[in-house]
């Protein structure tokens, strides 16, 4: 040391110096184990992650992917409300060479209960975009890969540019700098794992609607939510969708290796794995029941007029002979309405009136329904 940082320490026992230096370096964050290992640094303002070691073709795992929306833009028809969901998608992230790379698989197109050629061939028709690389940090003793996922957080998940473009708010681009990774809250479970990442997007010439929902129309910010899910397990047996259901939701998926006396495009449901503790009995209770859950945002008199309201659709499971099966409740105090492991009815404000919307974050491989969100 020289200079004021010499006169700083003269005089000061070098053991009390010793301990100012450690107080006022920041402490390294720590690890949180839960679907994977996560160390959210708000000094540094990054995610590093801990992923398995890679197994066939370098996997080192395969999550489903569903980004969304913390908190909107609060105009009606953009599409970018508070707790407005993006696409789903399996993501699998890979390894090569010293580079994870993360790439979304393309369910759509398949070539079911064939060999190994057929199933080759179709997954070389079709692409599976490449979204985001990094590079691998350190590599575990048992072939586990740390790597700063920072950079896929901070890609436009939910297509906000796109959207703005489309409403015919604006020509908007990202503005990094003006954005930045919401290490607090950060959620880690055994089942899912929940970001947050604070975005910017700038324009030049935004159109004058936007004056009426920002105090600076040339730039919307937004609260950009990452839920990364465990796979669901096999077991669930895929339903063809019926019109009769009264909904649109379905999957579609084109099967290559479909007989030529079969339709190549079908269309299956998205429906819960809703499963009778006894499945010969024609009244059973379940082994997991549907539950939503209502926002605590909203006003008490609509709050509970949404869980009683919702509450009538019991009465329909248990004439199905689903015992106890569906139930809608108030959110628990504290639980994050954007949490991957709750239904939710969302509360959302807008500067004009709009539709009510419901959807949900299902499986592209079976349509089972992983998170209802209305």
């Amino acid at each position: 040391a020289s200079g004021a940082a010499a006169n700083m320490w003269r005089g000061v026992p070098a053991a009390a110096q010793t301990h100012a230096r450690t107080e006022s370096a920041a402490a390294p964050a720590a690890w949180q184990e839960g679907l994977f290992a996560v160390r959210a640094d708000p000094q540094k303002g990054k995610v590093t992650v801990r992923l398995p070691a890679p197994g066939a073709a370098g996997v080192l795992a395969r999550y489903l992917y569903q980004p969304g929306l913390s908190a909107g833009l609060g105009m009606d028809g953009a599409g970018l409300d508070r707790s407005g969901l993006g696409q789903a998608q399996i993501v699998a992230f890979r390894k090569v060479g010293n580079r994870v790379f993360a790439a979304f698989e393309n369910e759509d197109f398949r070539a079911q209960n064939a060999d190994a050629d057929q199933v080759n061939a179709v997954a070389a028709s079709f692409t599976a975009p490449v979204v985001w690389s990094g590079e691998v940090i350190e590599t575990g003793p048992d072939g586990a890969v740390t790597v700063d996922l920072s950079g896929f957080l901070e890609r436009d998940a939910v297509n906000a540019v796109g959207r703005l473009k489309r409403a015919k708010l604006g020509t908007f681009k990202p503005a990094p700098t003006l954005g930045f990774i919401d290490t607090a809250r950060t959620l880690v479970f055994p089942e899912n794992v929940e970001f947050d990442t604070v975005q910017t997007f700038t324009s030049d010439e935004p159109a004058a609607e936007l004056s009426r929902v920002s105090p600076e129309a040339r730039a919307v910010t937004l609260t950009v939510h990452h839920s990364f899910i465990r796979l669901p397990d096999a077991g669930f047996q895929p339903v063809p969708h019926d019109p009769r259901s009264g909904t649109s939701a379905q999957v579609l998926v084109t099967d290559f290796a479909a007989d030529l006396d079969h339709p190549v495009v079908s269309r299956l449901a998205r429906r819960f794995r809703l499963e009778k503790i006894d499945p010969t009995a024609a009244r059973s209770p379940v082994k997991k029941p549907i539950v939503f859950y209502v926002d605590r945002a909203a006003p008490p008199a609509i709050r509970q007029a949404l869980i009683e309201g919702g509450n009538w659709w019991a009465q329909a499971f248990d004439q199905a002979g689903y015992v106890d099966a569906f139930r809608v409740e108030l959110l628990p105090e504290g639980a994050d309405p954007m949490d991957a492991r709750y239904n939710i009815v969302s509360w959302v404000h807008r500067e004009t009136r709009g539709w009510s919307t419901g959807t949900s974050v299902n499986d592209p491989r079976t349509g089972e329904i992983v998170r209802g969100v209305v």
